[in-house]
């Protein structure tokens, strides 16, 4: 399975690092450079793409054409439901993944804005806890 993945941070490059364990081919973006030193020490250096993962170029030299699969798993809401939509409605991914910082804005995270899978760790706390 080909996986993009938007954004190298802690999600992104755990993710990453455990979907290669298994055998998958893996890209990540990321644009800072703090993030993308770090992933130099962890990863294979053709994993890792610096670049803004809702830039349609970027993702179309990541290889976003190919992928089965992508997550958007950045600290910012508006970055992961831009990348998803550009992946659903620009290039056609099949399973979109994203990251919900804000409980807030969980109501926006749906199959109309592009996501299959929505992953909001407050509600999953609060769902386990009661």
């Amino acid at each position: 399975m080909f996986v993009v993945i938007v954004g190298g941070g802690k999600v992104g490059s755990h993710v990453a690092k455990l979907l290669l364990e298994e055998g998958h081919e893996v890209r990540v973006i990321d644009s800072r450079e703090d993030i993308l030193v770090k992933l130099h020490r962890e990863l294979p250096a053709e994993v890792i793409h610096a670049g803004d993962g809702t830039d349609p170029l970027r993702l179309e030299q990541t290889g976003i054409k190919r992928a089965h699969v992508l997550a958007a798993v950045t600290g910012n809401d508006e970055t992961n439901l831009v990348a998803a939509s550009l992946a659903r409605f620009g290039f056609k991914v099949p399973r979109i993944i994203a990251r919900v910082n804000n409980p807030r804005n969980q109501w926006l995270f749906t199959p109309d804005r592009g996501v299959d899978v929505a992953i909001n760790q407050a509600d999953m706390m609060g769902k386990l806890i009661i």
